[in-house]
């Protein structure tokens, strides 16, 4: 990379824009980015113009997670890209804001700010997961609440991973998730290593729980268990948010 890096392995941030671009397009080619000869947008420029100039890089990291997703780009290559940038500007893993930043324009790109999605994992939001217990908790002609007979699974990563890995693996999880749970299930994040399934009981729920954590729990190191709804909806509120805290 010549007299652009300096002796520790990281990038003087005066080197220019099309300096910067060039070992950048090939660490992504590399790595195996698809097709060749359609990494460049112009977006691109504006991270390196960014990084150069020493001014803040979240919000090109988040246009061209846009222009990544407008392109048809996965949110996985699209991560393995803004990593071969990173390792190239010297750090050791993308730092979690520009990960964050970069999934949030790839999720805002297909779909309207408005929304009761996460943009970093798509999957529902807390809030979303709080109206759907208020919807369960409603008594039907002062009888037990539809509550009584849903369970809510959580699917929980190592906390003591760090941010980088956790974020990759919840986006991961996020999908999988959405994909094994597909019979009306409520799949939301309760937290930043931690996801909630609103499941309705079932003979075979205990065993697909089983299966979920032989197979994308043990593949991810994250733990799977289930706990019945509370009697109230306050409780149940209650649980949810000593979920989402941190440790």
């Amino acid at each position: 990379m010549g007299d652009a890096e300096t002796g520790t392995g990281t990038w003087d941030r005066g080197v220019g824009t099309r300096r910067l671009r060039a070992p950048w397009g090939r660490r992504s080619r590399e790595a195996g980015w698809e097709p060749p000869d359609d990494w460049w947008t112009p977006a691109v420029d504006a991270v390196c113009e960014a990084f150069a100039t020493g001014t803040d890089l979240a919000g090109p990291c988040a246009r061209l997670g846009e222009a990544r997703a407008r392109s048809g780009v996965g949110i996985g290559q699209s991560l393995d890209d803004l990593a071969a940038f990173t390792a190239l500007a010297g750090w050791r893993s993308p730092p979690i804001e520009l990960v964050r930043a970069m999934a949030e324009g790839w999720a805002d790109a297909g779909r309207g700010r408005e929304t009761c999605q996460d943009p970093l994992t798509g999957l529902a939001t807390q809030e979303y997961l709080r109206t759907r217990l208020g919807e369960l908790y409603r008594g039907a002609d002062g009888g037990p609440s539809p509550a009584s007979g849903h369970r809510l699974a959580i699917v929980s990563l190592d906390p003591g991973i760090d941010p980088w890995r956790r974020a990759a693996r919840l986006i991961v999880l996020g999908y999988e998730l959405s994909r094994f749970f597909t019979r009306g299930e409520s799949v939301c994040l309760i937290g930043r290593g931690r996801i909630g399934v609103v499941a309705a009981e079932a003979d075979d729920l205990d065993p697909r729980l089983d299966e979920l954590r032989r197979g994308i729990g043990w593949e991810h190191g994250a733990g799977v268990w289930s706990v019945a709804l509370p009697p109230t909806h306050r409780e149940a509120l209650a649980l949810v948010e000593g979920l989402g805290r941190p440790g």
